[in-house]
């Protein structure tokens, strides 16, 4: 997903007083809250992982 399709996404959604979660991953009905992004730089793994590489990205922290 590029920035430009999460704002797009984003904007669409009725409620924009909503708090942004992610979900843990590891525990059904468990999320992190999000708190901001930052830049960082990405190597794509497969469609789903990612390490620290050289295409830039924005990490959802």
């Amino acid at each position: 997903m590029k920035v430009r399709e999460l704002i797009q996404a984003l904007q669409a959604l009725p409620d924009q007083d909503a708090t942004v979660v992610i979900g843990e991953g590891a525990q059904p009905e468990t999320w992190l809250i999000v708190s901001g992004v930052a830049e960082c730089r990405i190597a794509r793994v497969n469609d789903d992982h990612a390490v620290a590489g050289s295409q830039p990205a924005i990490e959802i922290v």
